[in-house]
């Protein structure tokens, strides 16, 4: 499954975002449906493992049974990814002692290119994890990057973000307070 910034995973979403940033075109393809990961919300998440970027190991969603859970797909050659993140960095550090994680996996195939876009802050405040072979990707399914999944403490996935604006920052905090806030 390859994935695209901004637009469906599929191939001919891929080759017209190939053509157009070959071309130096839009730098984001209009928004798409909401795609097969919105038929997560409501199901209980997928019990996945990835490796652990910036550390050794690995992190299985399961051992975070609990905390609410915001599980971000993106990958560092995508634009709305490369803006996102840093947010998302933010927000975990504000939301750390409200029993909230956030997560952000990479889809890229190199680790190096993930960790060298890491470089640009000297730490993370946010879980940071690899998923090479779209394992993780392939049991959620975003229709495109970045997309984030908001999943409560009994592990049931609530909300799915498709892509990202900066406005969506603020969309995506107040889903993750509501459920911190709920018994």
């Amino acid at each position: 499954m390859a994935l695209a910034c901004g637009v469906q995973a599929t191939p001919f979403g891929l080759v017209c975002l190939l053509a157009l940033s070959a071309c130096g075109g839009a730098e984001q393809a209009a928004a798409s449906p909401a795609g097969e990961g919105s038929s997560l919300v409501g199901q209980t998440a997928p019990d996945v493992e990835f490796t652990a970027l910036q550390r050794t190991g690995t992190i299985k969603l399961s051992a975070l049974h609990g905390k609410v859970v915001l599980l971000d797909f993106w990958a560092s050659w995508c634009a709305p990814c490369q803006e996102e993140l840093p947010l998302l960095d933010d927000m975990a550090a504000r939301l750390k002692s409200k029993n909230v994680e956030i997560v952000a996996v990479s889809i890229d195939d190199d680790k190096s290119d993930a960790e060298h876009f890491l470089t640009q802050k000297s730490s993370w405040s946010l879980t940071l994890g690899h998923d090479p072979d779209q394992k993780v990707a392939s049991a959620f399914k975003p229709p495109k990057m970045p997309t984030s999944f908001v999943i409560d403490r009994k592990s049931v996935v609530r909300q799915m973000n498709p892509g990202f604006e900066r406005a969506d920052a603020q969309k995506i905090e107040a889903q993750l307070l509501d459920l911190a806030s709920a018994d």
